[in-house]
């Protein structure tokens, strides 16, 4: 009777100490390896840099400075001119269309 009850309260001794034994473990498995979580998701925002936005991707960013577009064109000097004959020409085939 006296070892059922020695092996009964040594039963969640050795639960804690298997939990503890679990705990340091994971923890000198992922001190051990370096961070690889997104290994894949880095492979994938390299060869698309599109995905980067959807997939979150690393913290390194390649920024490219592009040039910014130069504003609209100078409409030439004639334009008014031209714009006039196109609307005069649009009007004359409303007018006179076959009723």
């Amino acid at each position: 009777m006296a070892s059922e009850n020695v092996q009964d309260a040594n039963v969640p001794n050795e639960a804690a100490y298997k939990e503890q034994l679990d705990h340091r473990a994971m923890e000198s498995r992922t001190a051990a390896q370096p961070k690889q979580a997104n290994t894949i998701v880095d492979k994938i925002t390299e060869y698309i840099p599109g995905a980067a936005k959807i997939l979150g991707g690393s913290g390194e960013e390649k920024h490219e400075s592009k040039p910014q577009p130069p504003g609209p064109p100078e409409r030439p000097v004639h334009d008014p001119n031209i714009e006039e004959f196109v609307r005069d020409q649009h009007r004359s085939k409303t007018e006179t269309g076959p009723n």
